[in-house]
């Protein structure tokens, strides 16, 4: 008998080969890059949704205490922004891309290019794709925010990072 729709490949995937494994006494680093994805049904209509996170201001985001567009050419097309946050971090972050060609579908994407204190890994790219739900009681939306990190990022920046995003995700739907 086969095993039921989606348990044989969530137990596929559950198990890591032992090549993927590191072992070591110092702080574990992934093999390869990380990836980190935390996802949410956020009320409210895409529109609305969409103007809070494109805006680059995180108004909603309780560990922004401050966020501006940077002025001058370095930040690209789509600009780049100095986010503050309450632990007294300093992050830039420039976009990379904005798409609003699907009807209902948004997505933004942004590269971290400084940090202030500096942070434990090279590089983190984020991408925060938004998706309408059309049969629901109240508008509503279905949020997914996911961070690639370079491959000197430790389990420790992975799991930071996942807990952040559940922390943001948690600070969005309760934004009036």
């Amino acid at each position: 008998a086969q095993a039921p729709f989606g348990r044989r490949h969530a137990t596929a995937t559950a198990v890591a080969p032992p090549s993927l494994a590191v072992m070591s006494s110092s702080p574990m680093h992934a093999v390869h890059p990380g990836h980190v994805a935390e996802s949410a049904v956020v009320p409210g209509d895409l529109q609305y949704v969409w103007e809070l996170i494109k805006s680059m201001q995180f108004k909603f985001f309780k560990q922004v205490v401050q966020a501006k567009r940077q002025e001058g050419d370095d930040g690209g097309a789509l600009g780049q922004f100095t986010i503050a946050y309450s632990d007294n971090t300093v992050q830039t972050l420039r976009v990379t891309e904005i798409s609003e060609r699907a009807p209902l579908k948004r997505s933004i994407g942004m590269e971290m290019v400084a940090s202030d204190p500096p942070v434990g890994y090279s590089a983190r790219t984020d991408l925060i794709t938004l998706s309408a739900i059309t049969h629901a009681e109240k508008p509503c939306v279905f949020v997914e925010f996911s961070s690639d990190f370079s491959s000197d990022a430790t389990t420790g920046v992975l799991e930071d990072s996942k807990f952040k995003k559940r922390e943001f995700f948690n600070d969005l739907c309760a934004f009036p």
